[in-house]
């Protein structure tokens, strides 16, 4: 067997760390020209930054946070020239920022340390620092491209380097001035959105608290955090949110005072359920008439299942007076003569009386101006096809348009 020779192998690895290090110089020269290509700097400088003889050194890492924000830089320059760029190119940009600040914090890191004398001598540190400083303003900007092409979680973190990079210790006394509390907070509650289009819910509620102390004012931190807090089923956060955002903003958003009402209805306390939308509907001011139409057909819920029919059929009706175009009303009232019409024909042995039939007739009325209205309704077509099949002779052609639209 061929002896392995341990001078050959200590030859290897001395020529396999020269080669990094000639990388890291080959790559250097590149950043130092007059128009480089921080992009292919970028994808030279990797193998650097894994492999052991160079990856605890500063200068691959300081160089790769320099390819990064080059990226960042060029596009930034572009669009500023008036040229658009295109979803690719602003999600480079975006991930060339964030990836080369993380490449400088860690070369940051690796320029603090003592070297063998115990020692620190910093060579790139001031530099790195005063790239850092000056990108600050732009973590928000790269955020939003990346959240415009649904990078949510890049987006994410993006904006937290602007929330925080004025508090970070790394950068001492040197540290950029943080933007207005309310410019942050804005940031902030686009981290929460950015968090719940991910399916996040627990960041986007985090985040979403985060912004009340900021002053920064919006209904969707109240929406949004209900809805966050709905979604991980945290009941209480989510009242919270709701209670709070309606005693701020009334009836601007129904989904607020809907959850406060929801929880009333499931605690079978109709009086304070009719009480808190009777008084939103006093509250809201009479021209947004598709509010007030939302809230007289959400009493009549309340009615309906407190067991008050007429009260009910009452509040339906006032919300389709209120406005026409209520397609909730419409399928609220229809679903009601149609119960009513369904029970009274069990009762009867499907013996449709006229009372009956003008009832059947009637909701399907309804529901057509429904589905009319707002095809969404999936489950309309089965409802006015039961109707007509229930109504019988002379409607068959009728109850065959509607069972093939219903899916049946």
């Amino acid at each position: 067997m061929k002896k392995i020779s341990i001078l050959g192998v200590c030859l290897l690895t001395g020529i396999s760390a020269m080669g990094q290090a000639s990388l890291v110089k080959d790559v250097e020269r590149q950043l130092k020209g007059s128009n480089p290509d921080n992009a292919k700097a970028m994808e030279a400088i990797q193998p650097a930054l894994t492999d052991p003889e160079t990856s605890n050194t500063m200068m691959p890492w300081y160089l790769a946070g320099k390819a990064g924000f080059g990226i960042y830089d060029d596009a930034f320059l572009q669009q500023s020239l008036g040229n658009e760029l295109k979803g690719e190119q602003k999600v480079a940009a975006g991930k060339g920022l964030l990836d080369g600040y993380n490449y400088y914090i860690k070369a940051l890191h690796l320029d603090s340390l003592p070297d063998e004398k115990g020692k620190v001598k910093p060579k790139k540190s001031k530099e790195i620092i005063s790239q850092l400083v000056g990108a600050y303003p732009h973590f928000r900007n790269a955020g939003v491209f990346l959240f415009d092409n649904q990078k949510y979680d890049e987006a994410y973190d993006a904006w937290e380097v602007y929330v925080n990079l004025p508090n970070n210790p790394l950068l001492g006394n040197k540290a950029p001035k943080a933007d207005p509390d309310t410019i942050v907070g804005q940031i902030i509650f686009y981290q929460g959105v950015a968090a719940l289009s991910n399916n996040q819910s627990q960041k986007a509620l985090d985040k979403m608290r985060q912004v009340i102390p900021t002053g920064f004012n919006n209904i969707y931190v109240y929406t949004y955090g209900t809805e966050a807090a709905r979604r991980l089923g945290d009941t209480a956060s989510m009242l919270e949110f709701a209670q709070n955002g309606y005693e701020k903003y009334g009836t601007e958003d129904v989904s607020l005072i809907g959850q406060l009402i929801n929880a009333k209805l499931e605690a079978r306390d109709y009086p304070a359920a009719f009480e808190l939308v009777s008084q939103a509907i006093e509250k809201t001011d009479p021209s947004n008439v598709s509010m007030i139409s939302q809230l007289y057909d959400i009493r009549g819920v309340i009615y309906e299942q407190d067991g008050k029919i007429e009260e009910a059929i009452n509040d339906f009706n006032k919300a389709i007076d209120v406005n026409p175009n209520a397609a909730k009303a419409y399928y609220d009232r229809g679903r009601m003569k149609f119960n009513s019409a369904l029970e009274k024909a069990d009762q009867s042995n499907d013996t449709i009386s006229d009372e009956i039939k003008d009832q059947f007739l009637s909701a399907i009325e309804d529901f057509k101006k429904a589905y009319e209205l707002d095809d969404t309704m999936s489950q309309i077509p089965g409802n006015i096809y039961l109707a007509y099949y229930k109504l019988g002779a002379g409607y068959e052609s009728d109850a065959n348009l509607w069972k093939s639209l219903s899916g049946m």
